[in-house]
C-alpha cells in the first residue's frame, strides 16, 4: 500500500468522518469603503478531527483549555495560517483557529489547529446581577 497514493489517499479518507468550513480574513468593498470580512472560502471539506493535549490556563474569570488538535483532509484545500476551522462533529460545531502552516502530503494534509474556549466556573457569569 506505501507508494501507492491513489490507495493510501482512500484508505485515509475512509477515516473522514467530519466535516469543515474554513474561513478567512478577506478585503471587501462595501459602499466604495474596503473593509476586512470573515468569509467561508471552503465549505463541508471532509475531515477528520484529532484531538491532542489540553494545558488549562487560568484567568479572575474563567479557565481557557488550550485544545491543540490537527485536522486532515485533502491536499488540494489551501489552508492559511491564521485560518478559522469550524468543524462539525456528530452534529455540534467548534471552531478553532489554524496554528500555522498546513503539513501537505501527496495523501491528504494535516493542519494544527487551536481551540481557545472559555469555561466560566461555578459562579455568575457576567450577564448575570
Amino acid at each position: 500500500m506505501f507508494g501507492n497514493v491513489k490507495a493510501e489517499r482512500a484508505a485515509i479518507e475512509m477515516t473522514y468522518t467530519d466535516t469543515c468550513d474554513i474561513v478567512r480574513d478577506t478585503e471587501k468593498e462595501i459602499d466604495y469603503i474596503t473593509r476586512h470580512v470573515n468569509e467561508a472560502v471552503y465549505k463541508d471539506v471532509p475531515c477528520a478531527l484529532v484531538m491532542g493535549k489540553s494545558p488549562v490556563e487560568s484567568t479572575d474569570t474563567a479557565a481557557f483549555f488550550n485544545y491543540t488538535a490537527k485536522i486532515f483532509m485533502s491536499p488540494e484545500i489551501e489552508v492559511m495560517a491564521g485560518d478559522k476551522i469550524i468543524v462539525t462533529r456528530y452534529g455540534r460545531t467548534i471552531e478553532y483557529t489554524n496554528a500555522g502552516q498546513a503539513a501537505v502530503y501527496a495523501a491528504h494534509q494535516e493542519v494544527a489547529v487551536i481551540d481557545n474556549s472559555p469555561v466560566f466556573g461555578g459562579g455568575k457569569s457576567e450577564n448575570e446581577d
